[in-house]
């Protein structure tokens, strides 16, 4: 009984040292050079958004704004910047939005090219824009908050 044991133990240990079977999950795929692109723009946007927010947090530090109250010069320049931010926001949905269409095209012309549309290509395709809409959102979701933010600080100044 006991080396009966043993032996299963053994062949059980040999079956998980087999390598798994092939899985679609796994495969990785080289980003192509337009996502690329694509991802050093929404970077260039975030960058941009940091520069802008040290630099009205410069001139008055988080929570310490009153010293700024009388100020027209720093009142001003945080309505620039909330513009600025603004034109950002519509500038990264409408970079998205012609790099999605484009993308999407070439890929369609690329399947009607194979006469066969496999399930996985669809797949992949799905999975590649659902990342770049996730990155999107968030970049535009960091613009949209670094903008209220702004927006806080310009109503703060103009009610004292």
């Amino acid at each position: 009984m006991h080396l009966n044991a043993v032996l299963n133990l053994l062949i059980e240990m040999a079956r998980q040292q087999q390598p798994p079977d092939w899985d679609p999950v796994y495969i990785w795929r080289e980003p192509s050079a337009s996502f690329k692109l694509y991802l050093l723009f929404l970077l260039i946007v975030g960058v941009m958004c940091c520069v802008k927010l040290l630099r009205i947090w410069w001139l008055a530090p988080p929570f310490k704004l009153s010293r700024q109250s009388k100020n027209t010069s720093y009142l001003r320049l945080l309505q620039i910047t909330s513009r600025s931010i603004a034109q950002w926001i519509g500038l990264t949905f409408l970079g998205w939005g012609i790099y999605m269409s484009a993308n999407l095209k070439n890929v369609c012309e690329r399947l009607l090219a194979q006469k066969v549309v496999g399930s996985a290509n669809m797949v992949f395709v799905l999975y590649d824009y659902a990342a770049l809409l996730t990155v999107t959102l968030s970049t535009v979701l960091f613009l949209f908050v670094a903008r209220w933010h702004v927006l806080r600080r310009i109503d703060f100044l103009d009610n004292q």
